[in-house]
């Protein structure tokens, strides 16, 4: 795909011209990282009570990463992520989440459109980490959890989710329930499956690390809600392939759970949903007919409907132009979010378009 392989700026000067420094002279600097994350992701136990050398072996690897030196520092060893405990996981995509979140709230410019720039560096630090995440669903796991709980999602969810509660807590039998009652279905069932698929992510981990290092980005101010759509923006458009497709369910997801409760959400809500459609819109139209990786290009295509229905309830719920007499259809918004809506949509409309345009050529 063009946008995930496009040249972008190199990460961190500093830290790149420090990794040769990091490693004893002679020795190859893969020598001088494989012994550090053995050492920090092969311990067992509960967690520990001082992240200090933890949080300095991280943070020292992502002021270094970049897509030249990656193979060099990152922890690729399939076993070692895989086998460490789950706090490594929330630890690791804490601290990833943190430093990004410091990129963004420094550099306005990287609010905006997820695009390759030299005032944007955001997309070579994803490039440098894609092999990490490509090869750690577990991490992926932590970054999407993370990401839920900073935008309040599960707050969101909470009609959907009291509904449910109640109807697997239903006492009556259920043969005496109307058929389409939710009530009639197995508790396990609902509370097992359903809920857990409407639901965004959770990660235990996660809560015994809200600590004072943590909670700085974890409880962020009203203003600094942008910071973190940008970054999910950012995750959206330029993650490896590998992991789309959980990155873009849980784009799909956060957007209908917007559009769901759309007359009653506030305008960060609405901002986070449009301006995450128009970047799986803005993916999705960069991977129809990508021939360096077919089975993306087919995602895509798939995606295409979701686009379709997410644009057209967004359209109703908005109100369209055959409805814009009817002030009742027409949410209040400010002018700023307004402008979010109508990108959304545009960048929406160009995808069918552009996928109903490969099609036909196909056909022909």
């Amino acid at each position: 795909m063009q946008a995930a392989t496009a040249e972008g700026p190199p990460v961190v000067g500093r830290g790149r011209r420090r990794l040769g420094a990091a490693a004893p002279r002679g020795q190859p600097p893969a020598a001088h990282w494989g012994p550090r994350w053995r050492r920090l992701l092969t311990a067992e136990g509960a967690v520990p009570g001082d992240f200090a050398l933890f949080d300095r072996t991280v943070r020292s690897m992502l002021n270094r990463v970049s897509r030249e030196n990656a193979f060099r520092i990152l922890p690729l060893d399939p076993g070692l992520l895989a086998g460490a405990p789950a706090w490594c996981h929330a630890r690791i995509a804490a601290l990833m989440l943190n430093s990004y979140l410091q990129v963004i709230h420094t550099n306005r410019h990287a609010r905006g459109l997820a695009m390759r720039s030299s005032d944007n560096v955001l997309p070579g630090y994803l490039d440098a980490i894609a092999p990490l995440l490509a090869s750690s669903p577990h991490l992926v796991t932590a970054l999407l959890a993370w990401l839920a709980r900073l935008l309040r999602w599960h707050d969101s969810c909470w009609p959907s989710t009291r509904l449910l509660l109640l109807a697997a807590s239903e006492d009556r039998e259920r043969d005496t329930l109307p058929g389409h009652s939710l009530g009639s279905l197995p508790a396990d069932l609902i509370r097992g499956r359903i809920l857990s698929f409407l639901l965004p992510p959770r990660a235990p981990a996660i809560q015994g690390l809200v600590d004072e290092t943590v909670a700085r980005f974890v409880q962020l101010g009203e203003g600094e809600d942008r910071d973190v759509v940008a970054l999910l923006a950012h995750l959206i458009m330029f993650s490896p392939p590998a992991i789309w497709p959980r990155v873009s369910a849980f784009g799909f997801a956060l957007v209908e759970a917007v559009l769901l409760k759309f007359d009653s959400c506030q305008e960060r809500e609405v901002y986070a949903a449009t301006s995450v459609l128009a970047t799986l819109a803005q993916r999705i139209e960069a991977g129809l007919g990508t021939a360096s990786s077919p089975e993306f290009a087919q995602l895509c295509h798939k995606d295409v409907r979701l686009i379709r229905r997410l644009a057209d309830r967004l359209r109703e719920r908005c109100g369209g132009e055959e409805e814009s007499d009817n002030p009742h259809h027409v949410m209040a918004v400010s002018l700023f979010v307004s402008c979010r809506v109508q990108v959304a949509l545009e960048k929406t409309s160009r995808v069918q378009a552009k996928a109903l345009h490969l099609v036909e050529s196909v056909a022909a």
